[in-house]
């Protein structure tokens, strides 16, 4: 006895418009906004104190010579006062990264520009904000405050 075939019914053909499944909403990573914020904060500080090296005064730093440098520096420093500009000052390659951003004429400018409550306050910030934990919230709302200041 022969088999009986068994036919399925087509499926009517998809509209070129509509996706067969809603597409899912992209995942911003820790990672993601860490680069975004960190590109503000360069504009804002170029934008604000030019191309000229805050610690040896070399003029018209452009491409990767124009560093944006820490006073106190990344690796010891809390994640809100990496990205707070308070803290950064355009620099020259040779002064960030072989001067290791040359800390005591960082300070004693920052002194001389700002008055020595200004550095006391910027280290106290360090030590109170030191170990903790920010979320993708803190990134995306800091993105949002200095989106507004350019």
């Amino acid at each position: 006895m022969a088999k009986e075939k068994t036919v399925k019914p087509s499926r009517p053909p998809r509209s070129p418009h509509k996706p067969r499944h809603a597409p899912k909403p992209r995942k911003v990573t820790i990672s993601q906004l860490k680069k975004k914020l960190w590109k503000l904060c360069r504009e804002l500080t170029i934008k604000k104190y030019g191309n000229t090296c805050y610690t040896s005064g070399q003029q018209n730093l452009t491409g990767a010579n124009l560093h944006c440098g820490h006073f106190i520096p990344s690796s010891l420093c809390s994640v809100a006062i990496r990205y707070d500009l308070r803290n950064l000052r355009p620099q020259s390659y040779v002064e960030n990264i072989h001067h290791s951003g040359n800390p005591h004429e960082f300070r004693r400018r920052l002194i001389r520009d700002n008055g020595k409550k200004y550095v006391d306050q910027l280290e106290q910030d360090n030590r109170d904000t030191k170990g903790k934990q920010f979320d993708s919230l803190w990134y995306l709302s800091k993105i949002e405050e200095y989106k507004q200041l350019l």
